[in-house]
Order: C-alpha cells, then sequence, then structure tokens
C-alpha cells in the first residue's frame, strides 16, 4: 500500500493508536488523527506534534514536512535531525522575525545545514530551483541559522544508528531500545561511534530474535561485518 500523498510506503509502527505511517513524509493515514493528521506515536519522532505543542511549532515542523517532501528527502535521519534542532533552539528561532517572516526559506537553509553536518552533498542552487526560492535569501537564512544553532560536526553512536539503522527496519521500539543501550554504555565503552552503534544494534537484534545479519548490518553502517561482530561481543560482555 502507497502514501496517496508522496506514493512512499506505509507501515504500522506499533504506535500508541495503531497508527499506520507513511516512511517517506510522515503522513498518519488511519487511527487516532490530530490536526492535519500528524500524531506522535512514540518520543523518537521530533517532526511529530500533538496538541501540547505550540501553534507556532506546529506551523514550522508543517512547514519542515512540507519542504522534505518537495526535496524527496526521507524522515529519517535529516527531517528528524532538522526537528530535533526547531524544538531544542525554539526560543532565538520562533523570536526572530526575519525568520517567521520566511518560513519555508528558513526551513530550507536548516535543511541544507543538516545536510551537511551529514555530509550529503547537495547543491543550495538546486534545492532553492527545486523549490522557487531565492538563493541569496535562504543563503541569508543559512548563516543566521548557524549562528543560532550552533550545528557541530560530531557524531554520538546513537546519531549514527538513527542515521543507519532505518535503513534495515522500521521497528521503532527496536531501534529505541537499542538507543537506550547506548545511553546506559555510554561510560562503559569506548571507541568508533559508527562501530558501537552498529554492535548494539546487532546485539539487540539477537536478543530479540530478528533476522539480521552482521553482513547486512555492515553494510548499512559502512563498516565490515567483523568489526560488527567484535563490537557486538564487547558489549555483550559488558552486559
Amino acid at each position: 500500500m502507497k502514501c496517496p500523498e508522496c506514493r512512499g510506503s506505509l507501515v504500522s509502527p506499533n504506535g500508541k493508536h495503531g497508527e499506520i505511517v507513511c516512511t517517506s513524509c510522515g503522513l498518519v493515514i488511519t487511527g487516532y488523527q490530530y490536526n492535519q493528521g500528524f500524531t506522535e506515536f512514540t518520543p523518537e519522532w521530533y517532526s511529530a506534534w500533538d496538541k501540547r505543542d505550540s501553534g507556532t511549532l506546529k506551523k514550522w515542523l508543517t512547514e519542515l514536512r512540507t519542504v522534505s517532501c518537495q526535496l524527496h528527502l526521507p524522515d529519517f535521519p535529516y527531517r528528524e535531525e532538522a526537528a530535533r534542532v526547531i524544538r531544542k533552539r525554539n526560543a532565538p528561532i520562533f523570536h526572530s522575525q526575519m525568520l517567521a517572516k520566511n518560513k519555508k526559506e528558513a526551513v530550507t537553509a536548516l535543511i541544507y545545514l543538516i545536510l551537511r553536518q551529514y555530509g550529503e552533498a547537495r547543491s543550495l542552487k538546486e534545492m532553492c530551483e527545486n523549490l522557487s526560492l531565492d538563493t541569496s535569501l535562504v543563503m541569508k537564512h543559512t548563516w543566521t541559522l548557524r549562528k543560532m544553532t550552533k550545528l557541530k560536526r560530531f557524531y554520538s553512536p546513537n546519531d549514527h544508528l538513527r542515521y543507519n539503522a532505518w535503513k534495515l527496519t522500521h521497528n521503532a521500539e527496536l531501534i529505541k531500545n537499542t538507543a537506550a543501550l547506548l545511553e546506559r554504555l555510554n561510560k562503559k565503552i569506548t571507541g568508533n561511534p559508527v562501530s558501537l552503534a552498529a554492535g548494539a544494534f546487532y546485539h539487540m537484534c539477537r536478543r530479540k530474535g530478528l533476522k539480521l545479519s552482521k553482513d547486512e548490518i555492515g553494510r548499512a553502517f559502512h563498516i565490515s561485518s567483523r568489526t560488527v561482530y567484535s563490537n557486538e561481543k564487547r558489549i555483550s560482555k559488558i552486559l
């Protein structure tokens, strides 16, 4: 079954109201819904909102969803990371009249910064042409948001988990449990954050009896299967 809005794949992520959700644009197709079809079924989905969120936040997240769909961006990690930044840095972003006046341009600038953080080479000019936006104005917002958000190019094991695990599964509970495991291991184990994320994910898959091999996980995380295996063993010994 395909999403009626973007033709993306639909999944049932075991949400608290039994929703069916598009993996590309986040549209809720069935189940209990709030305004405009958004619902928050897991804390991991920063781009989903509910009635507890402010009207201003909802407008920004709605614009983020629209721009992401128009640029054909996957929800993880780009849209979710942009939504996380909007939530965490909402005070300076919401109080800027310049950004509020040009939300679409501001959201495009933020997505551009997120893409650069993840090493995705995408031309700002190309993005603006696809969205029919003024490149110079978006560039101005890029500089403003870079100062506001203080985005740094450092990725934790959980960042790599969010980025890579969704290539293999849309089981939100599995990824959430792996993230919690990485938090518990934070001060007990050191090493390459990509390798630790892959090892923890493989460990959780084995614990849950899921048939995801170390070779599949290695390809998704861009490391060798031996590295996945060795890090899973390190984690198992600690636990």
